[in-house]
């Protein structure tokens, strides 16, 4: 009979070794086997946020971080989550608009003939369109979620619309320390060294109520403080994701929505 993990005497899941297995089953895969696990805002529209019977996720609520990829919810407005960044890229995403059915087409690097011919031909600021499709600016960052001192794993926080302004407050912010190194000189601390508290904060505009978004030093809202060491955990997971995603050998899907704004996935806020 094969054996399974085994609950231990202080309740936890026992955890085997299987360094000896070469082989893991994963060899023909690809990240088109995949969900990208993209965390975002839930809003007070968002499809979690309805009863369970109705397909819902128990105890979501309009401020929780969601991860689309595991269904599961965290806690925004308070102590948020905890992430390393890892890599960040800036992107327009194409979509259908709703009176065409709606949907994910594509992704455009920023530096693309399309995104360079939509924002010559654009009428207005960033309202960007190619073959009748819209183009959505977005930075995506790529980074490790974690608990505690151990690292969960990789996730995409997307930032659009006024989310844009919180990411570029805080890569401002980071990129602009300089700490010495042994040689004497100062450098900038590599992006994957930063705990970052990523919280939801109320906000309203002339369209209505919404969450946004928030990044902060994880300890005492500190970045020296934040930091940490190159052999800790949580920087070689974030480390080996930047590797992977710089490689090509990692990034995002489409975000799985039928929507053509790519917050519907979690529910739209009223930008």
């Amino acid at each position: 009979m094969t054996k399974v993990a085994k609950k231990t005497e202080k309740n936890e899941i026992a955890v085997f070794d299987y360094s000896s297995v070469e082989e893991t089953g994963f060899e023909n895969q690809t990240e088109e086997d995949r969900s990208t696990p993209y965390l975002g805002i839930l809003q007070q529209n968002s499809p979690q946020c309805r009863d369970p019977e109705d397909g819902g996720i128990e105890g979501a609520k309009a401020g929780m971080f969601y991860n689309s990829a595991t269904n599961q919810v965290y806690e925004g407005r308070n102590e948020g989550v905890i992430v390393v960044p890892a890599y960040t890229e800036h992107v327009y995403v194409e979509y259908r608009p709703r009176e065409s059915g709606g949907g994910f087409v594509g992704t455009h690097p920023v530096s693309s003939d399309v995104v360079r011919e939509a924002r010559s031909r654009a009428v207005a600021f960033n309202r960007l369109s190619v073959n009748g499709n819209d183009l959505t600016e977005q930075f995506n960052v790529y980074a490790v979620l974690t608990d505690g001192e151990d690292a969960l794993g990789g996730i995409v926080i997307p930032f659009t619309s006024t989310k844009i302004k919180a990411y570029k407050k805080w890569n401002t912010r980071v990129s602009t320390l300089l700490l010495p190194r042994s040689d004497g000189k100062r450098a900038v601390p590599p992006l994957f060294s930063h705990l970052v508290r990523v919280r939801s904060v109320p906000e309203e505009n002339q369209h209505g109520k919404f969450f946004g978004i928030s990044l902060s030093p994880a300890v005492d809202n500190d970045l020296e403080s934040s930091l940490i060491s190159p052999d800790d955990e949580r920087f070689v997971v974030a480390h080996a994701l930047m590797r992977s995603v710089s490689s090509g050998e990692v990034r995002a899907a489409a975000p799985a929505s039928k929507e053509s704004n790519s917050d519907a996935v979690i529910g739209e806020a009223p930008f």
